[in-house]
């Protein structure tokens, strides 16, 4: 997020851009109006321009361009014209060129910044994926160490439980490994995107034509380096070496002439190539040897060449013709050697933009899959928990069966031990069956749909109150006290949750002690909050952070199966609440649960 603009970081910006402004902009008029008053001189007003991507500022940038822009045509019209007596022609020539290299570093440091800019929000795009991808992982972690602790407490159920469980450690250790491959990748890319954006900061004299709609520079450059020429100059073509023949891939010159390729060796073209540095011939006739493009009415007779360099190599070569013969000054050097390496750098530019669609379509595919894997494998883990837990019950319900049959026919006929024996396995037999019960409510409560309506709590409580033997006066004292609103909520989800803190209001209870509780309500803003507060054992702060986590019994002496407060937590939260407690070892509890408050009838 860009600064505020009364931010101190963006004053400082605009006090830096300021300064290299009146830096730039004074340095450069010491130099022509006062150093070099009366001369031309070579040293080009892009440069400054380039201090923009050190200090990235496009209103800096187009500011100390349209400066340089009257510089350079007070010098030209007003000092060299009329006090140093340069003609109009050459100094309008020079001011040109001046005005052509100054609009075309500005475009070319204007594409560098937009491009950092799109890399940069790119860069932010894979860090948002990667932190998704980490909180992924984070969640599935957290269910195998859900799964972890419940196959610790089935273990002594039976050697298959345990191979299934190792089974679920190696799916989670695949996992891993393909999230961990996943971040090398992630990490791969960072690096040729950084790279890239190195390889795009040298790219400093771009033209503004590279940015028209067509065939790119090539295309759009050929006219405007034929008129830079000012009619010393006839025609433009700009080819290419492949393999053994030359391709014209731009031509500008006489509309009644169509350029053609041919051979390359033999060529002009194949000199320059070959030489790799500008060179020219004045007078065609005295060079029979070498072959160029053919006139439209009346051959050429003097050509002027420079290499199209790409990376380390050289892959044509851009020729300019006149159709008699002249020598080639210094100027016309300049003037085709800065359009063929506008050429190069903007093929450069192209080329690694190429490979950068490439790999980042390769990228969003790899994200796709990757979380389409992550989706069937969390699918088969819920249904591996869900057919364990299930089937496991046949088998308890036999037991239980079996012992308690085996009491009623043969009780009599048995000693006080072998009694204690089948009471004890009908006792652990009906608490694993609880226990799976219980587990078979969580899973079906992570998965199944809650939907939510308006529901007032105390009709729930006052049922509940009246039809659980556990939660009837002669068991336990509750007492509902003021109004409380109602809530969206699911009523089938909403009588479990509090089933679970009645029923433990009333059974964490000292010996002797007759259960007391309260509950209450408070508005929050938007939300309703629930409080179910008991006169019980209370919980011990240090216990209190795994008190909703499953498989947690504090209290060994008291009955349960560690469920009953996850399953309060997973529901609460399908409902768009929260669930907390305050507590104290010996002081009791008070638990709350904050739910989204009804809207008003």
């Amino acid at each position: 997020m860009p600064p505020s603009p009364s931010s101190p970081s963006a004053s400082r910006g605009a006090l830096l851009s300021l300064l290299i402004f009146a830096g730039s902009v004074g340095v450069m008029g010491w130099l022509r109006l006062v150093v070099f008053r009366h001369t031309h001189v070579t040293l080009t007003y892009g440069l400054p321009l380039l201090l923009c991507l050190w200090h990235p500022s496009r209103r800096l940038l187009w500011t100390m361009t349209s400066a340089f822009v009257a510089l350079s045509a007070y010098k030209a019209f007003a000092i060299l014209t009329f006090e140093a007596g340069y003609t109009i022609a050459a100094t309008t020539a020079q001011w040109v060129m001046q005005l052509v290299n100054i609009i075309a570093v500005a475009a070319a440091v204007h594409v560098v910044l937009r491009h950092r800019e799109q890399l940069a929000e790119r860069h932010r795009q894979l860090e948002s994926t990667n932190h998704q991808l980490l909180e992924r992982e984070a969640e599935i972690a957290r269910q195998n160490e859900e799964l972890q602790a419940q196959s610790e407490e089935l273990q002594a159920q039976g050697e298959e439980l345990t191979t299934q469980n190792e089974e679920l450690i190696r799916r989670a250790t695949e996992e891993q490994a393909q999230t961990d491959k996943l971040h090398a990748q992630a990490a791969a890319l960072q690096t040729l995107n950084a790279r890239l954006v190195q390889r795009e900061a040298m790219v400093t004299t771009l033209l503004q034509a590279s940015q028209a709609p067509g065939g790119g520079v090539p295309d759009t450059i050929a006219g405007p380096l034929l008129a830079l020429f000012q009619g010393n100059a006839d025609a433009v073509a700009i080819v290419e070496a492949v393999g053994e023949q030359l391709r014209v891939i731009a031509f500008a010159g006489p509309t009644d002439f169509v350029p053609r390729g041919g051979p390359l060796a033999g060529s002009f073209a194949a000199a320059v190539i070959a030489q790799r540095r500008t060179a020219f011939v004045a007078d065609l006739v005295a060079r029979p040897e070498l072959s160029v493009q053919a006139g439209p009415r009346v051959p050429f007779r003097s050509v002027l060449g420079t290499p199209l360099r790409l990376g380390d190599g050289v892959a044509g070569a851009i020729e300019v013709y006149a159709s008699t013969p002249r020598p080639w000054t210094d100027e016309d050097f300049h003037v085709v050697e800065w359009a063929s390496s506008q050429c190069s750098l903007f093929v450069q530019v192209r080329r690694l933009n190429a490979e950068l669609r490439a790999i980042n379509s390769q990228l969003d595919g790899l994200v796709v899959a990757r979380t389409a894997e992550l989706r069937r494998v969390v699918a088969e883990l819920e249904h591996f928990s869900y057919t364990i837990t299930h089937d496991m019950r046949a088998p308890l319900r036999a037991l239980q069966g079996y012992s308690t049959l085996v009491l009623e026919q043969n009780g009599d006929r048995l000693d006080a031990e072998c009694r204690a024996y089948l009471d004890r396995i009908n006792a652990a037999a009906s608490r694993m069956d609880r226990l799976i019960t219980d587990a078979l409510s969580f899973t079906h409560a992570a998965k199944q749909d809650l939907p939510l309506t308006p529901t007032p709590p105390a009709p729930l409580l006052w049922e509940m109150i009246a039809s659980y033997p556990n939660l009837g006066p002669a068991a336990a004292t509750i007492e509902i006290v003021g109004d409380l609103p109602a809530v969206m909520a699911n009523e089938a989800g909403l009588t479990q949750c509090f089933s679970n803190l009645l029923g433990n209001a009333v059974k964490f209870v000292p010996p002797g002690r007759r259960p007391e509780v309260r509950i209450r309500a408070e508005r929050r803003g938007g939300n309703v909050r629930l409080w179910v507060e008991d006169n019980g054992i209370g919980i011990p702060a240090e216990s209190q952070p795994r008190l909703f986590a499953m498989f947690q019994r504090l209290h060994r002496e008291y009955e349960g199966t560690g469920i009953g407060l996850a399953l309060v937590k997973t529901v609460v939260a399908r409902m768009g609440g929260t669930v907390g407690v305050e507590s104290s070892a010996g002081q009791g509890s008070r638990f709350w649960l904050e739910l989204p408050a009804a809207p008003a009838s």
